[in-house]
């Protein structure tokens, strides 16, 4: 009789942790549905073209000016803002940022080029004609990434938000959560405007993610995982030598560029050989 009694309420109790598991997933799915963020798309794309890129650029910012690319270099006593030729990876301007400066992201807005540092709290101005410093502005957070819509700049700071500013005075005009089907996104890093998109980076993760910026939804993916490797002509045994910058600080992907003429994007990576030209299918 125990051993009857027993069997029943062990049953019991499962039927009951099962109407309850029942009932929890119910409850998420329906949180899901009422957020409406559906998973994010995967989107395809093929490799077009690769040109040179210097292997001691560790890449933080990346944008196209003027049929040149504009590159924005990190680390302490390395950080530099420079023009590179397309085609044959040479630097035809540099400027060289201080020795505390950790530089990061960079875009141009109205002739004005905008370069982020790290944790100096100071967002660099240039002239776009000739990066002639013309002063800089005072940043409260981290500076990540930075691009721009047609009238506001757009910041990340390495957490799952963006800042949309005003050019002018980097006054904060709004904040924009990210996120996807599995909940907030974090560690966003180098952004590019394309085609009333925002596409980002993801720092340590080999993807760049394309973000509706009227929700903050992630609306697809572009899968990079070992990117590089299969579809570099370099020799990349430089990337992994002990006690170099590329193991110490990571050779990862990140560098978007983008030009609407052309409708030609570009990626690339901190250290990188080369620069790909990338179809999106």
């Amino acid at each position: 009789m125990n051993t009857l009694r027993n069997s029943i309420t062990i049953a019991a109790l499962l039927l009951l942790y099962g109407c309850a598991e029942s009932s929890q997933q119910t409850d998420a799915s329906s949180n899901q549905t009422q957020e409406g963020i559906q998973e994010p798309a995967s989107v395809g794309f093929s490799v077009v073209n690769s040109y040179p890129h210097d292997t001691a650029a560790f890449t933080q910012g990346f944008e196209i000016h003027d049929g040149k690319f504009i590159e924005s270099t990190g680390l302490l006593k390395r950080s530099s803002l420079h023009y590179i030729d397309i085609k044959t990876g040479t630097v035809t301007l540099r400027v060289n940022n201080q020795n505390d400066v950790f530089a990061e992201g960079v875009t141009i807005f109205n002739d004005t080029v905008y370069q982020l540092s790290w944790q100096n709290h100071l967002v660099f101005l240039y002239r776009a004609s000739d990066l002639k410093p013309i002063g800089n502005l005072p940043w409260t957070g981290e500076g990540w990434g930075i691009t721009h819509d047609s009238t506001q700049l757009i910041i990340s700071e390495g957490s799952e938000k963006l800042y949309f500013v005003d050019p002018g005075t980097l006054k904060l005009r709004k904040v924009l959560s990210v996120s996807d089907n599995l909940g907030a996104v974090n560690n966003l890093n180098e952004l590019e405007m394309i085609d009333g998109f925002i596409y980002a980076n993801r720092w340590q993760y080999d993807y760049i993610l394309k973000i509706d910026p009227s929700s903050g939804h992630v609306v697809g993916r572009l899968n990079f995982q070992d990117f590089l490797e299969r579809n570099s002509k370099k020799d990349l045994s430089y990337l992994k030598k002990e006690g170099t910058i590329a193991v110490e600080s990571g050779a990862v992907l990140n560098g978007i560029a983008y030009d609407p003429k052309e409708k030609k994007l570009y990626i690339t990576g901190k250290l990188w050989p080369e620069v790909f030209e990338i179809r999106i299918n």
